[in-house]
C-alpha cells in the first residue's frame, strides 16, 4: 500500500458534484474528522453534520453547489479510519466536502471540510480552485468565508484569484471577502 499524501495518491483523487446518495458516506467522513477539524469548519463543537446544511448541499440546487473529493481504496487504507470505512469494499471513499452557496445577488459563501488524514496534501486547495471557477462561471463577484485565524493558507489560496480582505470578528475568527476581478456573466 502506498503512503497517504504521496503525489500519486492526491493525484488519484476524483472530484465530482455532491449528490443525494452521498449522505451516508459524508456522515461517515464527518465521523472520521477530529473535534478540532469540526470546530474549524463549523466554529463550534458539533457531534454530527448539521442536517440543514447537509440537506441543502446535497440537493443539487443551483443556489448551493457542493463538491466531494473521493480517494481510491488503496490511498485511504494508509491511515486508520474511525469507523472501519477505509475503502476495503473496493469503493472510493469521500474524504472532503466543499460548497459554494449563494447568499445574495453576486455573492456566495464558501465552506470546506477535509478529513484530517487528507489535510495539508492539496485537497482543500484543489476543491477551492474548482469552487472559485464555478462561482466565476455563474457570475458571482464576491466570495465570503469565515475561518479560524490559524487557517491562513486559505487566504493565500484566495488571494491568487483576486482582491482578498479580512476582518477579525469575535472568537478568533476571520471574515474573509474575495472580489473576483474578471467574473464572467451568468450563463444564458
Amino acid at each position: 500500500m502506498s503512503a497517504l499524501g504521496t503525489a500519486d495518491d492526491v493525484g488519484q483523487l476524483r472530484v465530482r458534484r455532491a449528490a443525494a446518495g452521498d449522505r451516508e458516506p459524508l456522515t461517515r467522513m464527518f465521523g472520521r474528522c477530529s473535534g478540532r477539524t469540526r470546530y474549524e469548519r463549523f466554529h463550534g463543537y458539533v457531534n454530527m453534520f448539521p442536517q440543514r446544511y447537509l440537506t441543502e448541499a446535497l440537493s443539487g440546487s443551483p443556489i448551493h453547489y457542493a463538491l466531494v473529493a473521493l480517494a481510491p481504496p488503496a490511498a485511504t487504507a494508509a491511515g486508520p479510519a474511525a469507523d472501519g470505512d477505509d475503502g476495503d469494499d473496493g469503493h472510493d471513499v469521500i474524504v472532503a466536502l466543499a460548497s459554494c452557496r449563494a447568499i445574495a445577488e453576486g455573492v456566495a459563501e464558501l465552506g470546506l471540510l477535509v478529513e484530517d488524514r487528507w489535510q495539508q496534501h492539496g485537497v482543500g486547495g484543489r476543491l477551492l480552485r474548482e469552487l472559485i471557477g464555478h462561482a466565476d462561471r455563474i457570475g458571482m463577484r464576491v466570495l465570503k468565508a469565515q475561518i479560524q485565524s490559524e487557517q491562513s493558507w486559505i487566504i493565500n489560496v484566495l488571494r491568487s484569484y483576486g482582491t482578498c480582505r479580512t476582518a477579525r470578528v469575535p472568537y478568533d475568527i476571520l471574515d474573509v471577502t474575495l472580489r473576483l476581478p474578471h467574473a464572467s456573466p451568468p450563463p444564458p
